[in-house]
């Protein structure tokens, strides 16, 4: 009940009215203490209330999780050519999640890679960075061509499988000149978008580049900049797509969803193997990371099954919108509390 109260809209409008600007940063330091938090005096109420926040966390947690270890249970799905890892996880109980999962996933994402040798002959666009000739990863998409075609995404936008953009600046002075949410690479995780942006701009300006960023539902937003979150991507859910996009991000859209649904893509993009191709063709440019054009050598296991395809998308959109519909849920409840 406490989480409920600190959302609700009396005791957050309390928190605006009593942060400051410290140095840089603003803060509520000690102020609160001031504030005043709503309790319910009904107690049936209130355990209704309980019972109904405490299911919708845990839906969140227990998706959160399968989110955490999607990059190990895609890629043995993808190996196996079956969902069994993937069913499996998603039958335990809640003490038995905590020890599958995989203490670091940024970690995994750039392999052990350390040395190799390639012959000149082998060096590509004059790229000089070792880790771009990682073996293991080629070693990798070999195992996996057993049960997938491997289909670069250059390739793929080339056959008009997927369509690929990235988004625009208009400048700082539109931010805060409206309530449309201009979304950078921190506003989303989890494979879902944040419903409080840190920049939004007004309707004039999102008439300006509608046009050119055609946002829609299941479009994929992946980044293209930001050193960690470099290859990090959520899915566009119906309502957030009246938005604009920063271009540090990328729109990856499926163009032939019987081939490749929107849901499958978001779980290819977040194997392992892909993860680790991203990392290995990201670079350094000025003070920022990035992967660049290159996000279009990257290869993606698509799987020969279709009912396999069909499997994964499946699982992964249940996720998803279980996820997606409980934060819907707590965010009702807190608007109607007290």
């Amino acid at each position: 009940m406490f989480f409920l109260a600190l959302n609700s809209e009396i005791v957050q409008r309390q928190i605006r009215s009593t942060q400051f600007t410290a140095d840089i940063i603003d803060t509520i330091g000690r102020r609160y203490r001031q504030i005043a938090i709503p309790t319910l005096k009904d107690a049936n109420k209130a355990d209704e209330l309980r019972q109904k926040v405490r299911r919708a966390l845990e839906t969140r947690v227990r998706g959160k999780a399968f989110i955490k270890q999607a990059p190990v249970l895609i890629e043995q799905t993808l190996k196996d050519g079956h969902t069994g890892a993937l069913d499996a996880f998603l039958k335990l109980e809640d003490e038995e999640l905590e020890k599958a999962l995989v203490s670091d996933t940024v970690t995994l994402e750039f392999g052990g890679f350390e040395a190799t040798s390639v012959p000149k002959s082998k060096i590509k666009n004059r790229i000089y960075l070792p880790k771009y000739y990682d073996p293991e990863i080629n070693e990798e998409l070999q195992k996996l061509s057993g049960h997938c075609e491997m289909i670069s995404i250059g390739e793929a936008v080339n056959d008009e499988l997927i369509e690929l953009q990235t988004g625009h600046e208009p400048g700082k002075l539109a931010y805060g000149t409206g309530e449309i949410p201009f979304l950078r690479t921190s506003d989303f995780a989890n494979w879902e978008l944040k419903h409080n942006p840190k920049q939004a701009v007004s309707q004039e300006i999102y008439d300006e580049y509608n046009g050119r960023q055609d946002l829609r539902p299941y479009d994929i937003l992946l980044v293209r900049d930001g050193t960690y979150l470099v290859g990090s991507s959520t899915i566009v859910q119906e309502g957030d797509e009246k938005a604009l996009y920063c271009g540090g991000l990328y729109r990856i859209r499926s163009m032939k969803n019987e081939r490749l649904p929107p849901y499958l893509l978001l779980g290819l993009l977040n194997s392992y193997v892909v993860k680790r191709q991203i990392r290995s063709k990201q670079f350094t440019r000025d003070v920022i990371d990035t992967i660049g054009k290159r996000l279009t050598e990257v290869q993606l296991p698509i799987p020969r099954d279709l009912s396999l395809r069909a499997e994964i998308a499946e699982k992964v959109k249940t996720i998803v919108e279980q996820r997606s519909n409980a934060r819907n849920e707590l965010r009702d409840l807190a608007a109607k509390f007290g």
